[in-house]
């Protein structure tokens, strides 16, 4: 059974971008999420975390996917990555029951580049990730803008928002109803482009030299493009998760 979330951001999930590393370090991690699925009775409303990832000067691996920063350093203001992710999740017709008779919509693989901008103790991100495993065959691109702030010098907490742009292509594949899938209660739908904004925040607090705890929370609002599909009942999504994290 596959957790089906919309590509909000990489921050949906633990992502060890977020955690206090350097270079050469490797962070294992667990935890849990609880989420909220805009798909109509979606079964599942939580999930465990397990999670191994590696921060380099200039590679990441993680559950957010593989960068290599092509361009920038530590110490300048942009960065440009080359990113390997999913951003297309999809699902089974056995995680609900009104997917019943429907085709299952299988985990896409991307590829395509992401981008970082420092200002002070902000950042603006940017990325556009495009099928390459013939799964979708669209695209999503997503900006954002965080800033970080310390709390009483024991916590940091990075607040977020932005907009994510879903291609016709990516949308119907994962949000359409194909006329072979129609029925009485399902009616057939031709998903079109979507723009997605959202909002989210993280909070991480030290627990000594290696160990850190990680919260985040995200909230998106569906295009109506997404919305006015026959399989989907909410007009948003959400997910929260917590973990514990050891760095060495």
């Amino acid at each position: 059974m596959k957790h089906t979330l919309l590509p909000i951001t990489a921050a949906v999930i633990l992502s060890c971008s977020a955690l206090s590393v350097a270079a050469g370090e490797f962070t294992i991690g667990a935890g849990g999420s609880v989420f909220k699925s805009p798909y109509k009775d979606f079964k599942d409303d939580s999930a465990p975390l397990l999670f191994v990832e590696y921060q380099g000067e200039d590679l990441s691996v993680g559950l957010d996917g593989i960068s290599y920063r092509v361009m920038g350093n530590d110490n300048s203001p942009l960065s440009l990555y080359a990113t390997l992710a999913s951003v297309g999740e999809g699902f089974d017709s056995g995680d609900s029951t009104f997917f019943s008779g429907m085709s299952d919509r299988d985990t896409s693989v991307d590829l395509g580049v992401t981008a970082a901008y420092q200002i002070g103790e902000g950042a603006v991100s940017g990325s556009l990730l495009h099928d390459v495993s013939d799964t979708h065959n669209g695209f999503v691109a997503d900006v954002s803008y965080s800033h970080g702030f310390e709390i009483a010098g024991k916590a940091y907490l990075t607040p977020a928002a932005g907009i994510v742009y879903m291609s016709e292509d990516y949308a119907d594949y994962y949000f359409g109803v194909r006329d072979s899938e129609a029925t009485a209660n399902r009616a057939a739908y031709k998903a079109d482009a979507a723009f997605n904004p959202y909002v989210g925040v993280e909070m991480i607090v030290p627990m000594g030299e290696s160990w850190q705890l990680v919260s985040n929370a995200n909230y998106i609002w569906l295009g109506d493009e997404v919305e006015q599909s026959s399989i989907v009942d909410r007009d948003n999504a959400w997910s929260a998760t917590l973990g514990l994290a050891y760095t060495f």
